[in-house]
């Protein structure tokens, strides 16, 4: 049993992933000894595989996760949420791409009315019978219907338009171009933002850098249907029973629960502490669910993150919540750089900065009036707090200046 917790730096999230199984391994094969005693050769039991518990703080944190573990054949379960590849939004983009390179009917029944497209089950009907009579695919009998009155009131023909161009664009670009071309040009990326599911949107965020890391580390290989015969391996997996695998769980289904063994993974500024933190109430309390994580380890604790890059904040850095605990308390796994522990700094203070500004204005409104030294006397006429800007109408300037939460402005007396 380790005495103190343990923190592992990895270089990218894959290496991350690859040190946890790593150390599930360690800590549940059983070594095979030889007793001294009677000669005889005898086990010494570790940790069963359902003794160990991977907690994090969104679900889309899972996904590299899940993608070793299926690959290395590592029994998991997951205590919330659905698999990563078995999530709506990842079969939904998924089968786009897959309709591009191949066309079958699988990808265009997933597809062709989502986003809507008023292309409901009547129609479907229709396709499927032209098929049964005349052969063909789905789409085939799409392109030979799309004028026929009964698709007079869809956008039929923009999904043929869609399918055709990139059909014939693909080979040669980039998947990850091609995928967030795709995901915007099809409308299903707008319907996501417009449902208002931030969860979902981080989802595709996550499937998108999984493409970038895949286009990363497989050189020549690097096809549109090699990349979708690779995620095929990730879809509809076999998830073990609960009895003989490794928990997978978000930390707020964890509260409550204990495990022998508890892994954090993605202690990763904008991943935990999580991006959405927009106060530093919030930030407080993003500091007890923290808390809530670490304490639900009975004997051995890990805490991991990896650098890379974040579809949400650029650059990833270690999260605050590790500097939080004093350096002799944690064992480190991986010695940080003093370049990137530097950085890191400055990045949480800027961050700190911008929420205690947000706490400093919390009573302005739009209407309030401020100073700034150099732009004099103005009105604030618009606040975004998610973007940490507010929008002011100086009275010696002609058009309105955003500014940042950072800027130097103050309260105007009455």
């Amino acid at each position: 049993m380790n005495l103190k917790p343990t923190y592992y730096h990895a270089k990218s999230a894959e290496d991350e992933a690859e040190y946890i199984l790593k150390k599930i391994r360690e800590l549940t094969e059983t070594p095979v000894v030889e007793c001294p005693q009677s000669g005889r050769i005898e086990t010494t039991g570790k940790f069963a595989l359902s003794d160990i518990a991977i907690l994090y703080r969104a679900h889309y944190i899972s996904r590299s996760i899940e993608e070793v573990f299926q690959r290395e054949k590592l029994p998991y379960t997951l205590n919330s949420g659905v698999p990563f590849f078995d999530r709506a939004e990842i079969k939904d983009a998924l089968s786009y791409l897959r309709m591009i390179a191949y066309k079958d009917d699988l990808s265009f029944l997933r597809t062709v009315n989502q986003p809507k497209r008023n292309v409901g089950e009547r129609r479907i009907k229709a396709l499927k019978e032209f098929v049964e009579a005349n052969g063909g695919s789905l789409y085939q009998a799409l392109k030979l219907m799309v004028n026929d009155p009964l698709f007079a009131n869809t956008t039929a023909q923009k999904y043929i338009d869609l399918i055709e161009r990139f059909s014939t664009t693909y080979p040669g670009r980039q998947i990850s171009e091609v995928f967030s071309h795709l995901m915007n040009e099809s409308g299903y990326e707008l319907a996501l933002r417009t449902e208002g599911s931030q969860e979902r949107l981080d989802n595709l965020a996550e499937l998108k850098q999984s493409i970038y890391e895949y286009e990363t580390s497989c050189g020549e290989e690097c096809t549109l249907e090699n990349y979708l015969a690779h995620a095929a391996l990730y879809t509809n997996a076999d998830i073990e029973s609960s009895k003989k695998a490794v928990r997978l769980m978000t930390i707020h289904t964890a509260k409550g629960l204990e495990f022998p063994i508890v892994f954090i993974a993605g202690m990763n500024e904008n991943m935990f502490p999580s991006k959405k933190v927009d106060s530093l109430k919030a930030m407080e309390e993003e500091r007890r669910l923290a808390f809530v994580a670490v304490t639900r380890a009975q004997k051995e604790l890990y805490l991991t993150e990896a650098e890379g890059f974040s579809q949400h904040a650029g650059g990833r850095y270690p999260s605050r919540f590790i500097f939080d605990i004093d350096r002799p308390l944690l064992n480190y796994e991986v010695e940080l750089p003093p370049q990137l522990v530097a950085k890191t700094k400055l990045y949480i203070q800027e961050s700190d900065s911008i929420l205690a500004k947000k706490a400093e204005l919390a009573d302005l409104a739009v209407g309030d009036t401020v100073e700034h030294k150099i732009l004099g006397r103005g009105t604030i006429i618009e606040i975004d707090q998610t973007a940490a800007t507010y929008t002011v109408q100086f009275e010696k300037v002609a058009t309105p200046r955003k500014m940042s939460f950072k800027a130097p402005l103050t309260k105007a007396g009455g």
